[in-house]
């Protein structure tokens, strides 16, 4: 079965049945990986940060930020 079918499928379970399988495939992905990608989140949030502080223009409101998803998922 192809990956696109297989999450389809996955999307149809119930709220608990999705969450509990999304805990089994974190929970297999290996700890190198895991911890690799924590420390690019962190680095993502500290350039971030820094770019803020430099040029507080570019941050944003949460409300703004919200609504920008709203906007931009009307468009897909």
């Amino acid at each position: 079965m192809p990956a696109t079918s297989i999450s389809q499928s996955l999307f149809l379970l119930p709220i608990a049945e999705r969450v509990a399988i999304a805990d089994q495939l974190y929970a297999s992905v290996p700890e190198d990986w895991q911890r690799e990608a924590d420390q690019a989140w962190l680095a993502e949030a500290e350039r971030r940060s820094t770019e803020m502080n430099q040029d507080p223009d570019t941050e944003m409101s949460h409300e703004k930020f919200l609504s920008g998803i709203q906007v931009n998922r009307g468009q897909a």
